[in-house]
């Protein structure tokens, strides 16, 4: 169980963090701007900033969530490093030329130089907030309720260290103080999962029985087209790029974009994101398959044995049977989820700090002095933090099935919002009305595709073969290595995968034939067996095709801001190949990059 090391190792990471927010706080006193306090002044690091990107978004669903799935289902999550790759490569090519030189700080302010009006803005923008929230409520109760596993407190009370020293030290240091806090954790959170997967390898006693004992999982590469099969390469490859070109661009991520000192910075910052993401991504699902080997090699697999209650459970369970007998290492794991789950509040709060100021602040109260409106977003950051622990002390009596539903209706926003900044970018015909009819269109589809797939009376996808069970009498002979069933309340709340996937809250069937479940005839059965995975793409296709065709039944723009569309010739062939206004930004000052650009309208002011 945990000792005082392990105590000790937990209370610092949360400690340090803390620590980094106020060094900032007085060190940049002087620097009351909002560009200061949002966007670091423009004068980031590439290297920092890429790997605040990463971290923003590789909280305790990925710690957590794909080690269970990979436990269960194969390794079949790693094809999303396909999807990552691709999605970035995409957004440092096409998306980050256009909106970098526009020197925003909220990226909603996009919709208003695009359309020249708030329809689109607050659309977005409204979504965007909502999203945020719940997510960061179901992220820190994941988090938290994990920790009642290996260290015993409440999930009440970690919910309210994590909120009230997050909120702090975002509040007080601004962007300086999150990106360095993530670049902390993120070496903390690498740490804690490599820790795993060493230990468990040498205990089987090495790679070659790692596969020995998880074949299955391993051998899950799948070809076959059908969208119906939880994981194969086709669904997971193509179906998490709209999910990850979303991530691109959500406020944390272009505050990231925004804070750094020119266009090749800017863009330099997803190219290096790229590898670390995917390689904590495939580490994670790793972890999964060498858990699996491993409760396989003791002859208990402790899901199949009901050792734990639930699959989120299972991370949590091996930390504690893996470092036993090792001071601190259980401490490095807490640490390492700490981290994950700090590093997507902090990252969170600041922007959705961010926004609030500037799109509906800034747009009413104009005339505001510096001083007074960074003290104004450092209270929004403290009113968003209390915001996400009253949320997350909430999801703690939510049941199951509503939770179900809850996630659903927030994983439905990704596709079609991606949509509505890819159509806006990239077609110069798309109306307000048109998009927006698009965008409801998208929302509608997958939302309604969630709740056909969570509720009707389609069986969920099974399991893989489930391991062996005859030496299980260790752990239930052993009560403190028992894990409590009453969690399974708590972790049935809790995302498995990541911000788009639905909780689990129905039992499974474990098959070594997962199509046989599907196999009825019916058409509505089989469109609400298409895997979750598929959602995000589906919302988005939907979203491009009706929002186009919508858009040419409506009346075209009058005037539109050039800098707000894309051009090939001037944003990749004169970018990429000539230099032509590479690196035209500099020191974080304003400089049109665009002089030779036929304006149709002027800027839009707020």
């Amino acid at each position: 169980m945990f000792g005082i090391t392990d105590y000790i190792i937990f209370f610092l990471t949360i400690l340090i963090a803390l620590c980094i927010g106020i060094f900032f706080a007085i060190w940049e006193r002087k620097r009351n701007t909002t560009v200061d306090y949002f966007l670091a002044g423009r004068k980031s690091s590439t290297l920092p900033a890429a790997l605040s990107f990463v971290v923003s978004f590789q909280s305790s669903l990925i710690v957590i969530g794909f080690p269970a799935e990979c436990y269960v289902y194969g390794t079949g999550l790693a094809y999303y490093a396909v999807g990552i790759t691709v999605a970035y490569i995409f957004a440092a090519v096409f998306v980050v030329p256009v909106m970098y030189p526009l020197k925003l700080i909220s990226v909603y302010e996009y919709f208003n130089l695009r359309y020249g009006n708030n329809v689109l803005r607050y659309m977005a923008l409204g979504s965007g907030i909502i999203y945020t929230l719940f997510y960061m409520a179901s992220v820190t109760v994941g988090t938290c309720v994990a920790l009642q596993v290996v260290l015993g407190i409440p999930p009440w009370g970690t919910i309210l260290i994590y909120t009230v020293v997050t909120a702090i030290y975002t509040s007080i240091g601004g962007i300086k103080a999150v990106i360095w806090t993530d670049v902390f954790q993120l070496i903390i959170m690498s740490a804690g999962m490599i820790a795993i997967l060493v230990k468990s390898c040498i205990d089987v006693g090495g790679l070659e029985k790692i596969y020995k004992f998880a074949k299955d999982r391993f051998d899950t590469t799948d070809f076959n087209a059908d969208p119906t099969i939880r994981y194969q390469f086709w669904n997971v490859s193509i179906g998490t790029i709209t999910q990850m070109l979303y991530i691109t661009m959500t406020q944390p991520s272009m505050q990231r974009i925004y804070s750094v000192r020119n266009m090749n910075q800017a863009r330099a910052l997803f190219v290096i994101a790229t590898p670390f993401y995917v390689i904590i991504t495939v580490i994670g699902v790793l972890e999964g398959a060498f858990l699996f080997a491993y409760f396989s090699e003791k002859g208990c697999d402790i899901l199949e044995a009901g050792i734990i209650a639930n699959v989120n459970a299972i991370v949590p369970f091996a930390v504690l049977e893996l470092f036993r007998y090792q001071p601190g290492l259980a401490g490095l794991f807490t640490a390492c989820l700490s981290s994950a789950g700090l590093s997507t509040l902090s990252s969170c709060l600041s922007s959705l700090s961010a926004i609030t100021y500037e799109d509906i602040i800034k747009v009413n109260f104009r005339e505001m002095k510096p001083y007074q409106s960074t003290r104004i977003a450092k209270v929004f950051v403290l009113f968003y933090g209390s915001i996400v622990m009253g949320l997350s002390f909430s999801m703690l009596h939510i049941p199951g099935s509503v939770s179900a539903i809850f996630q659903g209706f927030m994983g439905c926003m990704d596709g079609p919002v991606c949509a509505l900044f890819i159509l806006s970018l990239m077609c110069r015909r798309v109306t307000t009305t048109g998009i927006s009819i698009g965008l409801l269109c998208g929302c509608a589809l997958v939302f309604w595709l969630i709740m056909g797939s969570n509720f009707s009376d389609v069986p969920p996808y099974p399991y893989l073969a489930h391991g062996p069970t005859n030496e299980c009498s260790v752990y239930r002979n052993n009560s403190d290595a028992m894990i409590d069933n009453t969690l399974e309340y708590y972790y049935s709340n809790v995302s498995t995968v990541s911000m788009t996937d639905v909780p689990f809250s129905r039992k499974f069937v474990y098959s070594t034939e997962p199509n046989e479940t599907f196999g009825s005839t019916s058409l509505l059965h089989t469109i609400y067996s298409i895997s979750y995975i598929l959602f995000s793409v589906i919302g988005f296709c939907t979203t491009i095709c009706v929002g186009l065709a919508a858009s040419l039944c409506t009346k075209r723009q009058d005037r539109i801001d050039e800098r707000c569309l894309f051009s090939f010739r001037k944003h990749v062939i004169n970018n990429l190949f000539t230099g032509s206004h590479a690196g035209c930004e500099n020191n974080g000052k304003r400089k049109d990059c665009h002089e030779d650009v036929n304006f149709l309208s002027k800027e839009t002011e707020f």
